[in-house]
C-alpha cells in the first residue's frame, strides 16, 4: 500500500496537526525498505498547536462521555437479545449491538432486542456488522452482493434500533494491498457511507489491527479521500487503542489522524508482554488509560466510551473497569476549558502553563527518572507528550530528551548524550525556574554541568563520566 505523499495542513477540530514525511525517511522508502514500523515512522506530527479562538467552547459537550458496553464483552454467555438487561444490571444504559450471525440482522430479531432494550432502560447508541459476514469486496460476484444484501439489513437494524452509529470493520488489508484494490474500497465506502447517511445514521470505520485502516498512515490515506467519500454525518471513524497498539500503531497519532471524525470509541486493554492476550479490560493491561482519554477528549469526542474487554457474568470485571477508568472520566472531562490551567509568558515567549500537579504518567516517569531508569521514564513521559496539546507539552519533551540523555551517557553514546542533554535543557529552561511543582531550573542547571563534564571529557573517555553527577527530579 503507498504511504501518504505530504499532506496539507489538516484541520482537527478542535486542534491543528499536520502530518509529514521526513526528508531522509523518503529517500529510504525510496530504496525499497518494505518495513512496516518504518514506513510508519515516516509520520511524524510536527506542530500541535492549541485551539483557535472561538474553538475552545467546543469542547464543553465531551461532558456526555461516560461509560457504555458492546455486547462483544459478555460473548459467548450471554445471548445478543439479552445484552441490554445484562448491561443494565450492571449500570451501564448505552450499548453497542455486536450482531454475532445472519439471523441476528432479521427484523423480527431487531425487534426483539429493541423491546428488550426498552424494558431494561438502555439506549443503542452504536450497531457492530460482523466483518466476515460481509467480504463486498469478493472477487466472486454473487458472495460481494450477497454480503452488500446483508450489510443494508444492518442499516435497517441500526434504525429500527435507534441508534446513531454503524460499525465497520472495513476489508481485509491484503483486499487493499494494490491500487486497484484501495480504489475498490474507496468507492465502496462512498457507496455504503451514502447508504448510511440517507437513513439517517454515521458509518463509522475501526482501525482493526488485520483490516484496511490498521496502520497510522492508511488513516492518513483514507482521510485525504473524506471529501469525495461523504460528509461528517455519514462517514466516520471508531477508535480503538487496543487494536492500534496491537498493530504496532502510536494511538496517539491514529486519534490525531482521525480528526474530529470520531464517532465512536472501544475501549479494551492491550498487554505488551503478552500480546496472545486480547481484549483485556481496561487497567488489565498496559495500555496509558489517563493519557489516552485525555487525547480522546481533545479530540472533541462526545459520546460512549465502549467497554469491549470481558465482562463476564458478575461484577468483578466491571468493578475493575469502573476504579481505573470513571476517575478518569471525572477528571478529563467534565472541565470548562482551560479550567485548571493558568498560561503566563516567560522570557523566552513561551507560555508556561501552571497545573495542579503533573499527569500521573509523568509522575510515574520522574519516579523511574530518580531511579536510574532513564530509558523507562522516556516512555512513560512520552504517553503524555502525544496526549498533551497545550505548550506545557514542551517540558514534557524536555524531560524525556533529558532522562535519554542520561541513558546514552550511561551506554558511553557520546553523540547521543550531548545532542538529547543539549536540546531537553533547552527546552526544560523555557520553564524556569518552577513549573508543575518541578523544580525545572535546578534540574537545568545541574543537567547542564552534566553536559559540560561529558564534551570535556570527549567521545574517547566518555566512559569515564560519574553516573553519580545525574540529577534527580525534584518535585
Amino acid at each position: 500500500m503507498d504511504t501518504p505523499q505530504e499532506s496539507p495542513i489538516l484541520r482537527i477540530v478542535p486542534f491543528e496537526q499536520r502530518v509529514e514525511q521526513r526528508a531522509e525517511q523518503r529517500v529510504e522508502q525510496r530504496a525499497g525498505s518494505g518495513s512496516e514500523e518504518m514506513i510508519d515512522r515516516l509520520l511524524e506530527f510536527a506542530t500541535m498547536r492549541d485551539p483557535r479562538d472561538g474553538d475552545s467552547g467546543k469542547i464543553s459537550h465531551v461532558r456526555a462521555v461516560r461509560l457504555g458496553v458492546s455486547s462483544g464483552a459478555f460473548f459467548p454467555h450471554t445471548a445478543t437479545e439479552h445484552v441490554p438487561s445484562a448491561a443494565a444490571r450492571l449500570g451501564l444504559t448505552s450499548i453497542e449491538l455486536m450482531l454475532q450471525t445472519a439471523s441476528e440482522y432479521e427484523p423480527a430479531f431487531i425487534a426483539q432486542v429493541a423491546a428488550n432494550a426498552r424494558a431494561a432502560g438502555v439506549g443503542i447508541h452504536s450497531v457492530h456488522s460482523m466483518s466476515h459476514l460481509h467480504p463486498m469486496l469478493d472477487p466472486y460476484p454473487r458472495r460481494a452482493a450477497d454480503a452488500r444484501v446483508l450489510f443494508q439489513h444492518g442499516i435497517e437494524a441500526a434504525v429500527s434500533l435507534g441508534a446513531e452509529v454503524l460499525v465497520w470493520h472495513g476489508p481485509l488489508r491484503k483486499e487493499v494491498a494494490t491500487p486497484e484494490g484501495w480504489e475498490r474500497f474507496i468507492a465502496l465506502t462512498h457507496e455504503l457511507a451514502m447508504a448510511c447517511g440517507g437513513a439517517g445514521i454515521t458509518l463509522a470505520i475501526e482501525n482493526v489491527s488485520r483490516c484496511a485502516l490498521a496502520q497510522v498512515r492508511h488513516v492518513v490515506r483514507f482521510a485525504t479521500r473524506l471529501g469525495e467519500i461523504g460528509t461528517q454525518r455519514e462517514i466516520g471513524f471508531v477508535f480503538d487503542p487496543f487494536q492500534a497498539a496491537e498493530a504496532g500503531a502510536n494511538p496517539f497519532m491514529m486519534l490525531a489522524a482521525m480528526g474530529n471524525r470520531i464517532v465512536n470509541v472501544h475501549i479494551s486493554d492491550y498487554r505488551a508482554s503478552d500480546p496472545s492476550a486480547r481484549h483485556l479490560l481496561p487497567g488489565d493491561g498496559s495500555l496509558p488509560w489517563s493519557a489516552l482519554l485525555r487525547a480522546v477528549a481533545g479530540s472533541g469526542y462526545a459520546g460512549p466510551l465502549m467497554i469491549e474487554g470481558p465482562l463476564g457474568t458478575d461484577d468483578a470485571g466491571i468493578a475493575r473497569v469502573r476504579e481505573t477508568i470513571a476517575p478518569l472520566i471525572r477528571s478529563v472531562f467534565p472541565f470548562a476549558p482551560d479550567a485548571n490551567r493558568i498560561d503566563a509568558p516567560v522570557a523566552t515567549g513561551v507560555s508556561a502553563v501552571a497545573l495542579v500537579e503533573p499527569p500521573p504518567g509523568v509522575l510515574k516517569g520522574i519516579a523511574l527518572f530518580n531511579e536510574g531508569h532513564f530509558y523507562e521514564q522516556h516512555e512513560e513521559i512520552e504517553h503524555e507528550w502525544h496526549a498533551e496539546r497545550g505548550s506545557i507539552r514542551r517540558l514534557y519533551q524536555g524531560l524525556l530528551q533529558i532522562g535519554v540523555g542520561f541513558h546514552h551517557a550511561t551506554n558511553r553514546n557520546y553523540r547521543g548524550a550531548v545532542a538529547l542533554l543539549g536540546d531537553g535543557i533547552e527546552k526544560t529552561s523555557d520553564f524556569r525556574p518552577m513549573a508543575l511543582g518541578i523544580a525545572t531550573g535546578k534540574l537545568a542547571r545541574e543537567s547542564a554541568a552534566c553536559l559540560e563534564r561529558i564534551i570535556a571529557l570527549g567521545p574517547d573517555r566518555i566512559g569515564d563520566f560519574d553516573p553519580g553527577m545525574i540529577p534527580t527530579i525534584e518535585l
